[in-house]
């Protein structure tokens, strides 16, 4: 089983990973681009309460690493607003909450 890097944004609540998970709340977008290109290990990127200016930077720095990532958003998408997170990862799981963020690094762990 590879291990999966969980970006969490500091304030949501941590819910319960599947074994290999290694989280890693971030307080800032900044913070979480450091750590993305820190490391080329998969990654399940939670992006609920950023702000929309910050999201170039995370795209950014998803391009240039080699790990895959999947963009998690607790709320609902509709696929159609302009992301560029979205645009630089495998895909985006939307609207499951925390579950989903489960199913995702669950994914890239198998």
């Amino acid at each position: 089983m590879t291990a999966v890097l969980v970006l969490l944004p500091q304030g949501l609540a941590r819910p319960p990973l599947p074994e290999g998970a290694m989280l890693v709340p971030f307080q800032t977008a900044f913070d979480a681009a450091v750590a993305l290109r820190a490391s080329d290990a998969p990654a399940v990127l939670v992006t609920d309460g950023l702000d929309a200016e910050d999201l170039d930077t995370l795209a950014a720095a998803l391009r240039e690493r080699q790990g895959q990532c999947i963009e998690v958003r607790y709320g609902g998408w509709d696929g159609e607003s302009h992301s560029p997170v979205s645009g630089a990862c495998r895909g985006v799981v939307s609207g499951f909450g925390p579950d989903g963020l489960q199913r995702a690094a669950a994914l890239l762990a198998g």
